[in-house]
């Protein structure tokens, strides 16, 4: 289960272990059409299945509001990316280290713009809820793999 929390001010952090493979968890990340299918921000992205920085894809997120996605960096064990609509910019990361079978995996986002302010406390929670949903479908991939 996730522990440490961090939500001060518009920093929002926690971490886990995945019981699966760094390789599976980063495959899952870099699937910029599927984001919406364990992101509880997003309700669809769109754009080519490959994962290219500085690509935009576009989005809709929560609340019908519409901008894009975009990877800022891709690393073998840190992924960081940006999503933007009116009112509201994200900027976050993701961090991936090997523990043992699975990944050790921390992730962090901040928030700006007028509706990131307004919204502050129905963010409480979210990097916790990203990576129980992250987690849950890699669990699932990985199970794939060995059956």
């Amino acid at each position: 289960m996730n522990a440490n929390a961090n939500t001060s001010g518009n920093v929002h952090a926690s971490h886990i272990l995945i019981p699966a493979p760094v390789g599976i968890v980063r495959q899952i990340l870099l699937e910029p059409t599927g984001l919406a299918e364990w992101n509880p921000a997003f309700l669809s992205v769109r754009g080519p299945s490959e994962a290219l920085t500085g690509r935009r894809y576009p989005l809709v997120a929560r609340g019908a509001l519409r901008g894009h996605w975009e990877y800022v960096s891709i690393g073998e064990t840190l992924i960081e990316g940006r999503w933007e609509v009116p009112g509201l910019a994200e900027t976050n990361s993701w961090s991936l280290l090997p523990h043992g079978e699975g990944t050790h995996v921390t992730h962090s986002f901040t928030h700006r713009g007028s509706l990131a302010a307004l919204l502050r406390p129905a963010f409480a929670g979210v990097a916790d809820l990203r990576l129980d949903r992250l987690s849950g479908r890699a669990r699932q991939r990985a199970l794939a793999q060995v059956s």
